[in-house]
Protein backbone atom coordinates (compact mmCIF):
# COMPACT_ATOMS: atom_id res chain seq x y z
CA UNK A 1 0.00 0.00 0.00
CA UNK A 2 2.57 2.19 0.82
CA UNK A 3 4.90 1.32 -2.03
CA UNK A 4 1.92 2.03 -4.40
CA UNK A 5 1.09 5.53 -2.88
CA UNK A 6 5.06 6.50 -3.14
CA UNK A 7 4.87 5.24 -6.59
CA UNK A 8 1.62 7.57 -7.32
CA UNK A 9 3.01 10.41 -5.57
CA UNK A 10 6.81 10.25 -8.05
CA UNK A 11 4.40 9.79 -10.89
CA UNK A 12 2.37 12.83 -10.06
CA UNK A 13 5.93 15.08 -9.66
CA UNK A 14 7.01 13.74 -13.06
CA UNK A 15 3.74 14.75 -14.54
CA UNK A 16 4.48 17.82 -12.89
CA UNK A 17 8.08 18.51 -13.50
CA UNK A 18 6.97 17.64 -17.39
CA UNK A 19 4.40 19.92 -17.67
CA UNK A 20 6.61 22.95 -16.15
CA UNK A 21 9.49 21.90 -18.96
CA UNK A 22 6.73 22.30 -21.20
CA UNK A 23 5.28 25.82 -20.58
CA UNK A 24 8.83 26.92 -19.94
CA UNK A 25 9.40 26.03 -23.51
CA UNK A 26 6.37 27.78 -24.62
CA UNK A 27 7.00 30.98 -22.90
CA UNK A 28 10.27 30.54 -24.16
CA UNK A 29 9.50 30.31 -27.88
CA UNK A 30 6.59 32.79 -27.60
CA UNK A 31 9.36 35.33 -25.68
CA UNK A 32 11.64 34.79 -28.72
CA UNK A 33 9.40 35.22 -31.62
CA UNK A 34 8.53 38.29 -29.76
CA UNK A 35 11.98 39.71 -28.96
CA UNK A 36 13.77 38.53 -32.02
CA UNK A 37 12.92 41.61 -34.54
CA UNK A 38 13.84 43.87 -31.51
CA UNK A 39 16.96 41.92 -30.70
CA UNK A 40 18.14 41.91 -34.03
CA UNK A 41 17.85 45.63 -34.54
CA UNK A 42 19.42 46.43 -31.09
CA UNK A 43 22.72 43.93 -32.55
CA UNK A 44 22.37 45.90 -36.16
CA UNK A 45 22.70 49.17 -34.77
CA UNK A 46 25.86 48.82 -33.09
CA UNK A 47 27.23 47.37 -36.77
CA UNK A 48 29.40 48.59 -39.76
CA UNK A 49 28.41 48.20 -43.06
CA UNK A 50 31.40 45.72 -42.83
CA UNK A 51 30.07 44.05 -40.12
CA UNK A 52 26.16 43.50 -42.08
CA UNK A 53 28.23 42.04 -45.11
CA UNK A 54 30.12 40.09 -42.94
CA UNK A 55 28.14 36.31 -43.14
CA UNK A 56 30.62 35.24 -40.23
CA UNK A 57 28.73 38.01 -38.06
CA UNK A 58 25.09 36.69 -36.89
CA UNK A 59 24.55 39.10 -33.40
CA UNK A 60 27.50 40.34 -31.84
CA UNK A 61 29.13 42.85 -33.87
CA UNK A 62 33.54 42.72 -34.73
CA UNK A 63 33.44 46.34 -34.96
CA UNK A 64 31.58 47.91 -32.03
CA UNK A 65 30.34 51.51 -32.58
CA UNK A 66 28.16 54.20 -30.88
CA UNK A 67 28.93 56.10 -34.20
CA UNK A 68 25.60 54.83 -35.63
CA UNK A 69 23.65 55.96 -32.87
CA UNK A 70 25.59 59.50 -33.25
CA UNK A 71 23.98 59.94 -36.85
CA UNK A 72 20.84 58.78 -36.14
CA UNK A 73 20.28 61.30 -33.62
CA UNK A 74 21.41 64.48 -36.49
CA UNK A 75 19.24 62.76 -39.15
CA UNK A 76 16.47 63.09 -36.94
CA UNK A 77 16.79 66.28 -35.54
CA UNK A 78 16.49 63.93 -32.35
CA UNK A 79 16.54 66.13 -29.27
CA UNK A 80 13.86 68.88 -30.34
CA UNK A 81 11.48 66.14 -31.96
CA UNK A 82 11.43 64.40 -29.15
CA UNK A 83 10.46 67.90 -27.25
CA UNK A 84 7.93 68.62 -29.76
CA UNK A 85 6.40 65.19 -29.91
CA UNK A 86 6.25 64.58 -26.32
CA UNK A 87 4.43 67.92 -25.74
CA UNK A 88 1.99 66.71 -28.54
CA UNK A 89 1.34 63.04 -26.77
CA UNK A 90 1.33 64.35 -23.36
CA UNK A 91 -1.71 66.96 -24.06
CA UNK A 92 -3.14 64.47 -26.36
CA UNK A 93 -2.99 62.06 -23.20
CA UNK A 94 -3.96 64.35 -20.52
CA UNK A 95 -6.89 65.40 -22.01
CA UNK A 96 -8.39 62.16 -23.36
CA UNK A 97 -7.64 60.51 -19.72
CA UNK A 98 -9.71 63.36 -18.17
CA UNK A 99 -12.41 63.19 -20.45
CA UNK A 100 -12.68 59.49 -21.17
CA UNK A 101 -12.89 58.87 -17.58
CA UNK A 102 -15.60 61.04 -17.27
CA UNK A 103 -17.80 59.51 -19.51
CA UNK A 104 -16.65 56.02 -18.87
CA UNK A 105 -17.79 57.06 -15.12
CA UNK A 106 -21.25 58.73 -16.39
CA UNK A 107 -21.69 55.24 -18.54
CA UNK A 108 -21.08 52.97 -15.41
CA UNK A 109 -23.10 54.88 -12.98
CA UNK A 110 -26.25 57.10 -13.97
CA UNK A 111 -29.42 55.18 -16.43
CA UNK A 112 -30.46 57.27 -18.94
CA UNK A 113 -32.38 57.54 -22.09
CA UNK A 114 -30.50 56.24 -24.80
CA UNK A 115 -27.66 54.88 -22.71
CA UNK A 116 -27.63 51.51 -24.12
CA UNK A 117 -28.04 53.02 -27.57
CA UNK A 118 -25.01 55.44 -27.13
CA UNK A 119 -22.82 52.95 -25.45
CA UNK A 120 -23.19 50.54 -28.12
CA UNK A 121 -22.21 53.42 -31.06
CA UNK A 122 -18.95 53.54 -28.42
CA UNK A 123 -18.25 49.88 -28.84
CA UNK A 124 -19.08 50.64 -32.94
CA UNK A 125 -16.36 53.50 -32.54
CA UNK A 126 -13.70 50.79 -31.15
CA UNK A 127 -13.96 48.28 -34.64
CA UNK A 128 -14.20 51.26 -37.49
CA UNK A 129 -10.81 51.28 -38.82
CA UNK A 130 -9.52 55.18 -38.53
CA UNK A 131 -9.08 55.60 -42.04
CA UNK A 132 -12.83 55.49 -42.58
CA UNK A 133 -12.74 58.99 -40.40
CA UNK A 134 -10.53 61.06 -41.96
CA UNK A 135 -11.87 62.39 -44.81
CA UNK A 136 -15.10 63.49 -42.74
CA UNK A 137 -13.64 64.75 -39.99
CA UNK A 138 -10.46 66.84 -42.18
CA UNK A 139 -13.26 68.29 -43.78
CA UNK A 140 -14.94 69.95 -40.77
CA UNK A 141 -12.05 70.88 -39.39
CA UNK A 142 -10.91 72.62 -42.39
CA UNK A 143 -14.51 74.50 -42.80
CA UNK A 144 -13.96 76.18 -39.42
CA UNK A 145 -10.57 76.92 -40.15
CA UNK A 146 -8.42 74.43 -37.45
CA UNK A 147 -6.09 72.95 -39.93
CA UNK A 148 -2.73 73.45 -39.74
CA UNK A 149 -2.61 74.03 -36.02
CA UNK A 150 -3.13 71.51 -32.21
CA UNK A 151 -6.86 72.33 -32.28
CA UNK A 152 -7.81 69.20 -33.96
CA UNK A 153 -5.87 67.21 -31.16
CA UNK A 154 -7.21 69.76 -28.14
CA UNK A 155 -10.64 68.52 -29.77
CA UNK A 156 -10.65 65.25 -29.85
CA UNK A 157 -9.31 65.14 -26.03
CA UNK A 158 -11.59 67.42 -24.86
CA UNK A 159 -14.82 65.95 -25.90
CA UNK A 160 -13.73 61.91 -25.92
CA UNK A 161 -14.28 61.41 -29.94
CA UNK A 162 -10.42 60.76 -30.76
CA UNK A 163 -9.70 57.74 -32.75
CA UNK A 164 -9.45 55.03 -29.59
CA UNK A 165 -11.30 57.19 -27.31
CA UNK A 166 -13.97 54.32 -27.30
CA UNK A 167 -11.61 51.72 -26.06
CA UNK A 168 -10.39 54.41 -23.04
CA UNK A 169 -13.87 54.92 -22.49
CA UNK A 170 -14.81 51.36 -22.38
CA UNK A 171 -11.66 50.83 -19.92
CA UNK A 172 -13.11 53.40 -17.78
CA UNK A 173 -16.73 52.52 -18.10
CA UNK A 174 -15.80 49.19 -17.12
CA UNK A 175 -13.34 50.25 -13.74
CA UNK A 176 -16.08 51.61 -12.48
CA UNK A 177 -18.82 49.20 -13.12
CA UNK A 178 -16.72 46.97 -10.92
CA UNK A 179 -16.90 49.38 -7.51
CA UNK A 180 -19.87 48.75 -5.29
CA UNK A 181 -22.83 51.77 -5.28
CA UNK A 182 -22.97 51.27 -1.54
CA UNK A 183 -19.36 53.59 -1.62
CA UNK A 184 -21.92 56.32 -3.63
CA UNK A 185 -24.92 55.90 -1.50
CA UNK A 186 -22.71 56.02 1.82
CA UNK A 187 -21.14 59.18 0.58
CA UNK A 188 -24.67 60.61 -0.14
CA UNK A 189 -25.54 59.98 3.10
CA UNK A 190 -23.35 62.18 4.52
CA UNK A 191 -24.14 64.86 2.04
CA UNK A 192 -21.74 64.37 -0.70
CA UNK A 193 -24.00 65.30 -4.49
CA UNK A 194 -23.21 63.47 -7.34
CA UNK A 195 -20.21 65.77 -8.55
CA UNK A 196 -18.80 65.50 -5.31
CA UNK A 197 -18.95 61.98 -5.26
CA UNK A 198 -17.20 62.16 -8.53
CA UNK A 199 -14.14 64.36 -7.82
CA UNK A 200 -13.39 63.06 -3.86
CA UNK A 201 -13.68 59.40 -4.34
CA UNK A 202 -13.85 58.16 -7.52
CA UNK A 203 -11.34 60.08 -9.55
CA UNK A 204 -9.21 59.48 -7.27
CA UNK A 205 -9.72 55.56 -6.83
CA UNK A 206 -10.20 55.75 -10.59
CA UNK A 207 -6.36 57.23 -10.98
CA UNK A 208 -4.73 53.83 -12.14
CA UNK A 209 -7.57 53.70 -14.82
CA UNK A 210 -6.67 57.03 -16.03
CA UNK A 211 -2.86 56.51 -15.71
CA UNK A 212 -3.85 53.11 -18.18
CA UNK A 213 -5.58 55.29 -20.36
CA UNK A 214 -3.22 58.30 -20.75
CA UNK A 215 0.07 55.39 -21.81
CA UNK A 216 -2.59 53.96 -24.20
CA UNK A 217 -3.09 56.93 -25.76
CA UNK A 218 0.78 58.64 -25.35
CA UNK A 219 1.94 55.37 -27.03
CA UNK A 220 -0.78 55.69 -30.33
CA UNK A 221 -0.07 59.38 -30.80
CA UNK A 222 4.14 59.05 -30.40
CA UNK A 223 3.55 56.19 -33.09
CA UNK A 224 0.66 57.98 -35.46
CA UNK A 225 1.67 59.44 -38.80
CA UNK A 226 -1.94 59.64 -40.09
CA UNK A 227 -3.73 62.37 -38.32
CA UNK A 228 -0.79 64.41 -37.84
CA UNK A 229 0.26 65.16 -41.16
CA UNK A 230 -3.46 66.04 -41.98
CA UNK A 231 -3.94 68.18 -39.38
CA UNK A 232 -1.12 70.08 -37.74
CA UNK A 233 0.39 70.41 -41.29
CA UNK A 234 4.41 70.52 -40.47
CA UNK A 235 4.61 69.56 -36.60
CA UNK A 236 7.55 68.08 -36.18
CA UNK A 237 7.00 64.52 -34.87
CA UNK A 238 9.74 61.58 -34.80
CA UNK A 239 7.27 59.80 -36.40
CA UNK A 240 7.21 61.38 -39.02
CA UNK A 241 10.84 62.24 -39.69
CA UNK A 242 11.20 58.31 -39.86
CA UNK A 243 9.54 57.48 -43.00
CA UNK A 244 11.72 60.25 -44.68
CA UNK A 245 14.72 59.18 -42.97
CA UNK A 246 16.12 57.16 -46.09
CA UNK A 247 15.63 60.17 -48.40
CA UNK A 248 17.46 62.01 -45.44
CA UNK A 249 20.35 59.45 -45.40
CA UNK A 250 20.89 59.29 -48.93
CA UNK A 251 21.06 63.75 -49.57
CA UNK A 252 22.95 63.86 -46.14
CA UNK A 253 25.59 60.94 -45.91
CA UNK A 254 29.13 61.87 -46.74
CA UNK A 255 29.27 65.12 -45.23
CA UNK A 256 28.26 68.05 -42.90
CA UNK A 257 29.80 65.77 -39.94
CA UNK A 258 28.20 62.45 -40.71
CA UNK A 259 30.06 59.32 -41.09
CA UNK A 260 32.00 58.52 -43.50
CA UNK A 261 30.37 55.62 -46.01
CA UNK A 262 31.56 54.81 -49.71
CA UNK A 263 28.76 54.32 -51.94
CA UNK A 264 29.17 50.35 -51.83
CA UNK A 265 28.46 50.47 -48.49
CA UNK A 266 25.26 52.89 -48.76
CA UNK A 267 21.90 50.25 -48.47
CA UNK A 268 24.37 48.58 -45.64
CA UNK A 269 24.63 51.84 -43.68
CA UNK A 270 20.97 53.41 -44.27
CA UNK A 271 19.86 49.78 -43.20
CA UNK A 272 21.75 50.58 -39.66
CA UNK A 273 20.72 53.93 -39.35
CA UNK A 274 17.46 52.90 -39.33
CA UNK A 275 18.05 50.05 -36.66
CA UNK A 276 19.76 52.95 -34.61
CA UNK A 277 16.88 55.34 -35.06
CA UNK A 278 13.91 52.98 -34.31
CA UNK A 279 15.66 52.70 -30.92
CA UNK A 280 15.42 55.87 -30.23
CA UNK A 281 12.18 56.73 -30.95
CA UNK A 282 11.25 53.58 -29.09
CA UNK A 283 13.30 54.64 -25.72
CA UNK A 284 11.23 57.53 -24.35
CA UNK A 285 8.14 55.05 -24.51
CA UNK A 286 10.01 52.67 -22.68
CA UNK A 287 11.12 55.18 -20.11
CA UNK A 288 7.33 56.10 -19.71
CA UNK A 289 6.57 52.89 -18.98
CA UNK A 290 8.97 52.40 -16.50
CA UNK A 291 7.40 55.35 -14.37
CA UNK A 292 3.40 54.24 -15.24
CA UNK A 293 4.09 50.23 -15.06
CA UNK A 294 2.94 50.37 -11.19
CA UNK A 295 -0.59 51.94 -12.17
CA UNK A 296 -0.76 49.84 -15.39
CA UNK A 297 -0.43 46.56 -14.06
CA UNK A 298 -2.82 47.65 -11.36
CA UNK A 299 -5.55 49.13 -13.78
CA UNK A 300 -5.45 45.55 -16.04
CA UNK A 301 -5.55 43.84 -12.66
CA UNK A 302 -9.32 45.74 -11.26
CA UNK A 303 -10.69 46.51 -15.28
CA UNK A 304 -12.49 43.55 -16.16
CA UNK A 305 -15.55 42.68 -17.92
CA UNK A 306 -18.24 43.27 -15.91
CA UNK A 307 -21.88 43.06 -16.97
Amino acid sequence: MTERIHRSFTRRRLTQLILSVLRCVFILSICYIILSPLLNKISMSFMTPTDLYDRTVKAIPKHFTLANYADAVKYLDYYRRVGTTTLLCGLVGLLQALSCTVVGYGFARFRFKGNRILFILVIILMVIPTQILLTPQYLNFKNFGLINSLAPFILFGVTATGPRCGLYIFLARQYYRGIPREIDEAAAIDGAGPLQVFLRIMLRSGLPTMVTIFLFSFVWQWAENSYTPLFAGSYPTLARILQSLGYDVQTKVGGGGYSFVSPADFEAYQSIIFAASTLLIILPLMLVYVVCQRFFIQSIEQTGIVG
